[in-house]
C-alpha cells in the first residue's frame, strides 16, 4: 500500500554461537559548510545599492559615506565593515560512541548494543546542541528443533536544544543584514544588524530563547517460526507482532533581547529592541503521541525434490496507526527564570489539539518454482485494503511475475565461454498500489471556525463552513512496472556486471482538479484519480576486484538513467500549448527565454521589451510574436532540478593491514534556478554586474538590482545553471593492528581510521553547493565532515 516507490530493507545485527564478543566504536569529528556564500563588504554594498538608486532616479544614500570608506576617515561607531557569515558560523564538533556485546550457544543467541551521539551546530557563541542515546537488544531462542522465537527491543531518545528561529532564517538574516552595521560595538553591546534590530549574532546564539524538543522512540517486535514436519515436510508458519511509538515533548520560549544603535548626537547607545516583537516573553508547549501496531502471519512451504524446488507462502498483515497532540500557549511572563505555563498571563492564552487514526489490511502470497538451479519463475499476488478509500473502492488486486534463466549452466554456454563464471537473464512485471493521500476524502468535511456572527448584538461564535467536497470514487494509484536485464560474473569471480532496463506507468494518480475549476467557487476539491506519469531508464553496475601478492584492490561503479514524462495533468484550458506540463517531466521549468543583456537604448527600443526596460536589463524573447513581453512568452522546457542521471564510483585497496576506501557520487542532466537571493548580497553579482556598454559589454550578470526587481528577477533561462557534479562523498584511511600483536594483550581486533565526508565537488555552480536548494544560498548548507575513530573488540 505504501511501497509503490520502492522500499528500504533494514537488517539489524544479531547474536551468534560464540563466546561473548565486546566491541567499542567511537569517533570524533568536525563539520563545516561545504560552500558558504561570500557577501559584499560594506563599501561594495553601498556602491551596489546606490547604483540601484541611480537607476530609478532616487537619491544616492551613501555618496558621502563611500568616500569616507575609501580615504579611511569613516567613523567606526557609525559604520563598520561586518562579514556576517564570519560573525555567526564556525567549524562544529561532533562525537559518537557505541558499545555492543554479542554471543550465544546453540539454544540462545543475543546481541545488545548502546550508543550515544553529541553534535553542535555550526554557530558561534551558542549552547545549542543535539544529543541522542539509544539501546537495542536482539534475542533469538530455539525452544525446540522446530520452534524458534525472537525478541527485538530498541529504544532511542533524541534531545534537540534549538534556537527558536529556524536555521535557514540565519542565512536569510545574513543576506539581509547591513554589512556597514557592527555586530558588536567596542564596548560589547550588540549592534542592530537590521533596522528593526535582528542582530544575527544574537539570533544564532540562542539568547533569544530556545526550542527544546525531546523525542522518545520505542520499537518492540516479537516473532516466531514454527516448522511442522509432522504435518508436511517443508511446511512452516511464522509471524510477528510489532509495536512502534514516538512521544514528543516540545517547549518553545520566545525571550526578550537587546540591540543597540550608536547615536552620534548624544554619544549614547540607543536600545532599539528589547522586545521579541510583541513586547513580551511567551511560551508554547506541545505534546505528540503516535503509535503503530502491526501484525504479520505467514504460512509457507519450502521443499526441494531432486532437480525441482518450490517455495510458497500466503500471508496476512494489518497495521493501525493512532496519533494525538495538544498544545498550550501563554504570554507576558515576568521573567524567563520560571519557564512554566502557570507563570504566564491569562491574557490571550490559547490551547489546541487534535488526533488521527489510520489502518490497513493486506493479504498476499508468493509462489516460486526452480528447476535444476537454472530456471526460476515466480508469481506474487496482493490484496491490499486501505481506510483512505470508501468501502466500494477500498480493496485492490496487485499481481506480479518474474523469471530468471542461468544461461551459464547450459552446456552450450559452458563449453564455449569459459571466462564467464555465471550469466543470468531476468525479467519481471508487477503492479503495485499507492494510498499516500489524505484520508476520508470520500466524505464531505466541514471546518470549525470562529468567524460566525449571530444575533442583534452580533459576537464572534464558532460555526461550520464547507470544507472539502467529497469524492466517493477515490481509489488506489497504480504503478505498472516492467524490467528486463542480466547479471554476469567473469574471470574467476573478479569481474561482475549487472544491467537492467525498466519502464513504469503510474496511472490513477491522486491529485485535485484545481486548474480547471475556478478559484472563486471557494471549494476545496478532493483528490481524483486523473494523473498519468511514465518513467523509463536503465540501471547498471560494474565492479572488479583482484589481488597482487599482499595488495588487494577493487573498483566499481553504478549508473542510473531515468526519464519521466507527464501523460496527463489537470491544466486550465487557456494555457498555451508551449506552457503545458503534459508531455514534459515532473517539475520542468517554466521560464522566459533570453538573449543576453541590453547594451544601449537603441537596442531596447528596436525589440519587444517590458515597460521601462533600460540598458543593463535582461533581454527577453517574444515567443508568441505579439510585439510585447507577457507571461504568455514563458516556455516549458524539458530540464528540471530532478537529475536524469545519477552515478557512483567506489574504489579501494588493502595492504598489510592498511585500507583505503573512496566513494564518488555524481549527477547529470539537471538544472537549478540559481538567482540572486534577497538584496543580492553575494559578491559574485557585484564583481560581474553590468555597469555600461563601454565598461562591461561582456558582463555575466545584469545591472545592480533588487531581488523583487520586475525586470531581472523573473524565472528565465538566464538564471538556469547546469547542476551536474562529481563529488568526493567519502574517503577513509584505516589501519588494522596485526592480530599477532593483539593476541598478547587479549584484544580480538583493533582498527583505527581517518575519514572525510563531502570533501569537495567538481561542478559549475560556484555560489552554493550543487545539491543545495534553489534559495540563492539562503538555506542551511550541506556539511563537510572530518572524522577520526577507533573500533576495538575483545
Amino acid at each position: 500500500a505504501q511501497a509503490a516507490n520502492g522500499v528500504i530493507l533494514v537488517t539489524t545485527k544479531r547474536g551468534n554461537d560464540s563466546k561473548p564478543i565486546i566491541t567499542y566504536e567511537g569517533n570524533f569529528g568536525l563539520s563545516e559548510h561545504t560552500r558558504t556564500p561570500q557577501l559584499m563588504n560594506a563599501y561594495q554594498y553601498m556602491v551596489y545599492d546606490d547604483e540601484i538608486n541611480a537607476h530609478f532616479g532616487r537619491t544616492e544614500k551613501y555618496k558621502d559615506v563611500k568616500n569616507d570608506y575609501l580615504d579611511g576617515t569613516i567613523d567606526p561607531l557609525q559604520y563598520a565593515d561586518t562579514d556576517w557569515m564570519d560573525v555567526v558560523f564556525r567549524m562544529a564538533p561532533q562525537t559518537q560512541h557505541s558499545l555492543s556485546v554479542r554471543g550465544g550457544n546453540d539454544r540462545i543467541r543475543y546481541y545488545i548494543s548502546g550508543g550515544y551521539m553529541y553534535q553542535e551546530p555550526g554557530f558561534k557563541n551558542t549552547d545549542l546542541n543535539f544529543k541522542t542515546a539509544q539501546v537495542r537488544s536482539n534475542l533469538d531462542a530455539r525452544i525446540t528443533e522446530d520452534f524458534t522465537v525472537s525478541l527485538e527491543l530498541a529504544m532511542r531518545q533524541e534531545n534537540r536544544h534549538n534556537s527558536n528561529y529556524d536555521s535557514s532564517t540565519f542565512f536569510w538574516e545574513a543576506f539581509h543584514a547591513y554589512p556597514f552595521l557592527p555586530a558588536y560595538y567596542p564596548n560589547g553591546l550588540p549592534g542592530p544588524g537590521l533596522s528593526w534590530g535582528n542582530n544575527l549574532g544574537i539570533l544564532a546564539s540562542g539568547k533569544t530563547g530556545y526550542d527544546k524538543v525531546k523525542d522518545n522512540f520505542t520499537n518492540l517486535k516479537v516473532a516466531f517460526d514454527l516448522k511442522m514436519p509432522w504435518l508436511l515436510d517443508g511446511l512452516y508458519i511464522a509471524g510477528y507482532a510489532a509495536f512502534d511509538s514516538q512521544f514528543r515533548g516540545e517547549k518553545k520560549l520566545m525571550d526578550m533581547w537587546d540591540a543597540y544603535r550608536y547615536n552620534p548626537s548624544t554619544k549614547e547607545y540607543d536600545n532599539i529592541r528589547s522586545t521579541t516583537g510583541d513586547g513580551n516573553i511567551n511560551l508554547t508547549q506541545r505534546y505528540d503521541d503516535n503509535r503503530i501496531n502491526s501484525l504479520h502471519l505467514k504460512l509457507g512451504y519450502e521443499k526441494r525434490f531432486t532437480e525441482h524446488s518450490i517455495n510458497a507462502f500466503i500471508a496476512y498483515e494489518q497495521s493501525k496507526s493512532t496519533g494525538d497532540w495538544f498544545s498550550a500557549y501563554r504570554r507576558d511572563f515576568l521573567s524567563n527564570a520560571v519557564d512554566y505555563l502557570f507563570a504566564g498571563s491569562d491574557n490571550q492564552k490559547d490551547n489546541n489539539g487534535s488526533g488521527s487514526i489510520s489502518a490497513r489490511q493486506n493479504f498476499f502470497g508468493r509462489l516460486t518454482y526452480g528447476f535444476k538451479d537454472r530456471y526460476l519463475a515466480e508469481f506474487t499476488l496482493r490484496r491490499d485494503g486501505s481506510q483512505n478509500f470508501s468501502s466500494d473502492s477500498r480493496w485492490g488486486w496487485f499481481p506480479g511475475l518474474s523469471a530468471g534463466w542461468r544461461i551459464s549452466e547450459e552446456s552450450f554456454f559452458k563449453d564455449n565461454i569459459s571466462h564467464v563464471d555465471e550469466f543470468k537473464i531476468k525479467a519481471s512485471w508487477g503492479k503495485l498500489g499507492n494510498d499516500r493521500v489524505a484520508p476520508f476524502q470520500y466524505v464531505s468535511t466541514y471546518d470549525l471556525n470562529d468567524g460566525a456572527m449571530f444575533g442583534l448584538d452580533p459576537k464572534r461564535e464558532k460555526g461550520f463552513t464547507i470544507g472539502r467536497v467529497a469524492n466517493p470514487a477515490i481509489t488506489w494509484e497504480k504503478v505498472d512496472t516492467k524490467n528486463i536485464g542480466f547479471e554476469s560474473i567473469s574471470f574467476n569471480q573478479t569481474l561482475s556486471f549487472d544491467f537492467q532496463y525498466f519502464y513504469s506507468m503510474r496511472t490513477d494518480i491522486l491529485t485535485p482538479k484545481q486548474a480547471s475549476v475556478p478559484d472563486y467557487t471557494g471549494l476545496t476539491l478532493p483528490d481524483q484519480n486523473i494523473g498519468e506519469i511514465s518513467n523509463r531508464g536503465i540501471e547498471a553496475s560494474l565492479s572488479y576486484k583482484n589481488k597482487i601478492r599482499d595488495l588487494g584492490y577493487y573498483i566499481g561503479g553504478n549508473f542510473t538513467y531515468a526519464h519521466n514524462n507527464i501523460h496527463f495533468f489537470d491544466e486550465a484550458a487557456n494555457v498555451p500549448e508551449w506552457q503545458r506540463r503534459t508531455g514534459h517531466s515532473i517539475d520542468s521549468w517554466l521560464v522566459y527565454k533570453t538573449d543576453g543583456i541590453y547594451q544601449t537604448k537603441e537596442e531596447v527600443e528596436s525589440s519587444p521589451h517590458l515597460l521601462n526596460t533600460q540598458p543593463g536589463d535582461i533581454k527577453y524573447i517574444d515567443i508568441d510574436d505579439d510585439g510585447s513581453i507577457t507571461s504568455n512568452d514563458r516556455v516549458r522546457i524539458y530540464e528540471s532540478a530532478i537529475p536524469e542521471i545519477v552515478y557512483g564510483i567506489n574504489m579501494g585497496a588493502m595492504w598489510k593491514g592498511f585500507e583505503l576506501n573512496i566513494l564518488w557520487t555524481g549527477q547529470a542532466r539537471a538544472k537549478q534556478m540559481i538567482r540572486p537571493g534577497s538584496y543580492n548580497r553575494d559578491i559574485t553579482y557585484f564583481n560581474n554586474r553590468w555597469i555600461s556598454a563601454e565598461e562591461t559589454p561582456d558582463a555575466r550578470y545584469p545591472r545592480a538590482f533588487e531581488r523583487d526587481d520586475s525586470f531581472n528577477s523573473r524565472d528565465s533561462d538566464f538564471w538556469l545553471k547546469d547542476a551536474s557534479f562529481l563529488r568526493l562523498k567519502n574517503i577513509e584511511l584505516a589501519y588494522n593492528i596485526p592480530s599477532s600483536f593483539l593476541e598478547k594483550i587479549k584484544i580480538s581486533s583493533l582498527r583505527l581510521y581517518l575519514s572525510g565526508f563531502n570533501l569537495f565537488s567538481i561542478d559549475k555552480i560556484k555560489i552554493q553547493d550543487p545539491e543545495g536548494t534553489q534559495a540563492g544560498g539562503m538555506y542551511y548548507p550541506q556539511q563537510r565532515v572530518y572524522n577520526m575513530g577507533v573500533s576495538i573488540s575483545f
